[in-house]
């Protein structure tokens, strides 16, 4: 378990949060890794994107199985040009490689997908790609105080 893993359990433990790290004992870069090794309903498994519009970051926290509509994203911040943040981005800004974000733990503003409200628990990358993380829904709505909007493709609502 990395460093940002450990001071992570703490601020769950210091926010008395519930949750489970999951050790799947091999490496998991996405959703899809994660899919492979994970016994429950794949829909459960959550990924988070950082996008970019050149001047900030934000998270996209939705299904590991949707894709991002970034045209409603950009909508919902108020932003244009939105794209996803290159892997040197991510290293040099975020001090984070592809796979090492975690929701709870970066400083950036968070929209989830609305679809979070469907699910009474979900499991994400804990910014180690050892482990994930599993938590009541309420919870990690509690911890992360998202924006939940649509941002999924798909049927707009």
């Amino acid at each position: 378990m990395n460093a940002n893993l450990q001071i992570l359990v703490e601020r769950l433990k210091k926010n008395n949060l519930s949750f489970r790290i999951l050790d799947e004992k091999t490496t998991m870069i996405s959703s899809r890794d994660v899919e492979k090794v994970f016994a429950g309903d794949p829909e459960e498994i959550w990924k988070t994107i950082i996008v970019t519009d050149e001047h900030s970051f934000f998270a996209a926290f939705l299904c590991g199985r949707d894709r991002l509509d970034l045209r409603k994203l950009e909508k919902a911040l108020g932003v244009n040009g939105l794209r996803l943040a290159k892997a040197k981005e991510l290293k040099e800004r975020l001090r984070l490689q592809p796979g090492e974000v975690c929701p709870l733990s970066i400083s950036l503003p968070v929209i989830s997908d609305s679809s979070v409200n469907n699910f009474q628990k979900i499991n994400f990358g804990s910014g180690d790609v050892s482990f994930g993380i599993e938590m009541q829904v309420d919870d990690v709505l509690k911890f992360l105080k998202p924006k939940v909007i649509d941002i999924k493709e798909g049927i707009d609502r």
